[in-house]
Order: structure tokens, then sequence, then C-alpha cells
């Protein structure tokens, strides 16, 4: 379909055929926030048509998503969520209107299973601060679990609000499973938390042991010294590990190092006091993304 119209009379017929527009794809779930309706379709085939449309939608993206690129339509393995805001005129025609929409590639994962990765989502600002976009990323999350071919879920260097969102729809998630119950948090990580929060929402060992870390510093009480004490112990113990790595490891892993073990190397070349300098850094700014977390369980228990 060519994006540029030519001439009035085609850039009036496009205006007709967006009054009439329906999504594509097939309607997964529904949902309500304040007094707006919202609908999250799935899109997993490719034709001219969408290819299309997905492309003007994926423009928005440029503004807002550094190093947004399209995606390659040609490649079978992406996969497409859309979020619609759906509305009645005033003639009691119902309409839909664009809010988000998220890309993922489905990596294929020996001998015969999955990872979906998160490559884009969006939410369009005038929906932000309202709870909208966890509901949206956990309609994704409830519809590619069941799945039995996805193996976990991940995604491609995670904006800071995007890592916000997924730890609450985590916890949230997490906070079902009775090896998340406060009593279970206390006595500290465990094989059974990673193997539940694998098996029932598909979340990797490494985000399963930051939501372990989120509920158990949530369940702890204002005044409880030693609890925070013990915590801020075994929280330190997980990240001062990346620091006793040998230099030949840093070697093989530098071209896939996070933010935290990037800042490990560089402590590596540091004294003894400066590692441990470091090291108080890392964990206050984890507590700190902990308590924004928590903050919105504390708000919004329900998701």
């Amino acid at each position: 379909m060519e994006m540029l119209c030519r001439t009035s009379a085609i850039f009036k017929s496009r205006l007709d055929d967006q009054r009439n527009f329906w999504p594509y794809g097939q309607l997964l779930s529904k949902f309500t926030a304040g007094n707006r309706e919202l609908q999250v379709w799935m899109v997993n085939e490719s034709s001219p048509e969408f290819d299309a449309y997905l492309a003007r939608v994926q423009t928005l993206a440029l503004w807002y998503i550094e190093a947004a690129q399209y995606t390659d339509n040609d490649d079978p393995r992406w996969q497409h969520y859309f979020l619609y805001e759906s509305f009645k005129k005033s003639n009691g025609v119902s309409r839909v209107a664009l809010a988000g929409y998220a890309s993922l590639v489905r990596f294929y994962n020996y001998p015969d299973k999955i990872r979906p990765r998160i490559a884009q989502i969006l939410l369009l600002p005038h929906y932000h601060g309202v709870g909208i976009g966890a509901k949206f990323l956990k309609a994704i999350y409830n519809d590619l679990i069941q799945d039995p071919k996805v193996i976990d879920i991940t995604a491609e260097v995670p904006a800071k609000s995007f890592i916000t969102t997924r730890d609450y729809v985590n916890c949230c998630n997490c906070s079902t499973l009775k090896e998340f119950h406060a009593d279970n948090l206390k006595k500290g990580f465990t094989e059974e938390m990673k193997s539940a929060a694998l098996l029932r929402f598909k979340i990797n060992p490494k985000q399963t042991r930051r939501v372990y870390e989120i509920l158990r510093l949530h369940h702890i009480g204002v005044r409880d010294e030693e609890a925070m004490e013990k915590y801020r112990l075994d929280v330190k113990k997980r990240l001062e590990k990346p620091f006793k790595r040998s230099e030949r490891d840093w070697k093989k892993l530098s071209s896939v190092l996070d933010e935290y073990e990037y800042a490990a190397v560089v402590a590596s070349q540091m004294s003894a006091e400066q590692k441990t300098a470091k090291l108080e850094q890392l964990y206050e700014e984890e507590l700190t993304s902990y308590r924004a977390v928590i903050k919105r369980l504390i708000n919004f228990a329900n998701g």
C-alpha cells in the first residue's frame, strides 16, 4: 500500500478507510482502566495490508524509543501485539484508537522450544500513569505462557521504565505462588522459587532472583533492623559475585555484559576500599529501584 497520497481525493478516501478501521489479528483480551475500555490483539502472520499498517505504527517508535528500527516483516519469527482503546461514537458505532504496541522475536531454543524476546514496546503518552502499561504487559505474558513451546520471556536492552513495569508484573504474578510467601522469602533464594516461576510464568532465573529480592524487602518491617541486615548481606553477596570472576571470564563475556557486570569489571581494578564503596553504591541503586516497585505494589496490589 502506497503511503503517499498524491491527490486530495485519495487523501479523503484514506480518511474514510480510517473511520472504518478494525484491528488486524486475533482479539486476546479486554480490560478497563478508569472509564476506558482497552483491547489487546495479537498478529503473527504477515500480509501486505498489515505490513503497511505496522510500518505506520512503528513510525511512532522512532520518536519515543532510542535506537528503534522497523522490523523485518519477511522474518516469520516476528510476533506483534496491539493495544487499542475501544469507544463508541455519538451515533453508536464502535471504534478503536491505537494506545500502544509490542513487537517480539521468537528465537529458537534447542531442541524444540522458543524464547520470545520483546524487541519494542510502546505505550502512547496519553495512556501513561494509570496502570495501562502493566496490564498490557501482563496480557502479553498471559498469552505467551500458555504456549508449551515457550521456555522463558526476555527483553532487549530494556529501558528503566520497562524494567519497573516488568518487575511489578512479575512480583504480582509470583506473589500468587506459595514459594514466594513471606515465610519462605525470609529463608533465602531457593531452587524451588526458580522452578516455580519458570514453570508457571516463564520467568528466567535472573529475573526470578530480582523478584525474590523485591518481595523479601516488601515483607520486612520498617523497624526490623535484624531482618534488614540479613537482607543487605544476602543482596550484597549476589552483587559481589561478578567481582570475583577471573580476567579470562570477563574476556569471554565482554560482548554480553549488563551494567552491573560492567561495573564489576571496572571494580576489579580497584582497591579493597574502592570495591567496598562500589558495592555499597550498587546496593543502594538496587534498593531505590526496588522501592519504586514496592510503592506500586502497595498502591495497586491486584495489578
